[in-house]
């Protein structure tokens, strides 16, 4: 892919998955090249490879608009994610009841205070990455090269999701990054593991609540 054609991507990519382009926006030409300061090719090149990631929806006669994720394929996606986000907080614990986890906490630390801090200044247009640099590290952490490939395959879709009811998780969902940093930083495998599992059974549940009847 072009120089052009790979910024305009990398930079449609990110407006799509912090919210700033929502699910259902109509995407023309036109706007694109305007907002990307770009001609039509690298955008019609962009707009390919975001409808084969799923990211945008493409019809003939129709143009472009940013996809929406299904309930189907969410619910999907939460279910593969609580399993991985339990063993990934319940192995971060291990290591730091072994003593093998240097920096672990303080890491994730940062990244729950950048988060609560973001929450009460009401600036939500910075969670969606936050929370995935969280989960992100605690799979990095976790010393699993299996799981961290894992989650590096679901994470834009997480980040999509997250941003498009950031209004709502919101507060809840950093104090519960909180209570699971808690968990690992004291070593509780168990406790780490229960608390990942509520989180994500909490976020598919607000996911579903903001989903139009």
């Amino acid at each position: 892919m072009s120089g052009a054609a790979g910024r305009v991507l990398r930079e449609l990519r990110g407006d799509i998955l912090r919210g700033a382009l929502a699910q259902g926006t109509r995407l023309t030409e036109s706007s694109l090249c305007g907002r990307y300061d770009v001609s039509r090719v690298p955008v019609r090149e962009a707009l390919r490879t975001l409808a084969a990631e799923g990211f945008v929806d493409v019809r003939p006669g129709s143009g472009a608009t940013v996809a929406t994720i299904s309930t189907d394929d969410a619910a999907d996606l939460y279910a593969v994610r609580c399993t991985i986000e339990e063993i990934t907080a319940r192995r971060c614990a291990a290591r730091v009841a072994a003593g093998g986890a240097d920096g672990l906490v303080a890491r994730l630390d940062e990244i729950v205070t950048a988060g609560l801090a973001a929450v009460r200044a009401g600036e939500p247009a910075d969670l969606p990455a936050l929370n995935t640099r969280f989960h992100l590290t605690m799979a990095r952490e976790s010393g699993s090269a299996s799981l961290l490939s894992l989650f590096r395959q679901v994470a834009d879709r997480i980040q999509w999701i997250y941003a498009a009811n950031v209004d709502v998780q919101g507060e809840r969902s950093w104090t519960e990054h909180r209570g699971i940093l808690a968990a690992i930083s004291a070593g509780d495998e168990t406790v780490a593991a229960e608390r990942a599992g509520e989180h994500i059974a909490n976020s598919r549940r607000a996911f579903l609540e903001t989903r139009p009847t």
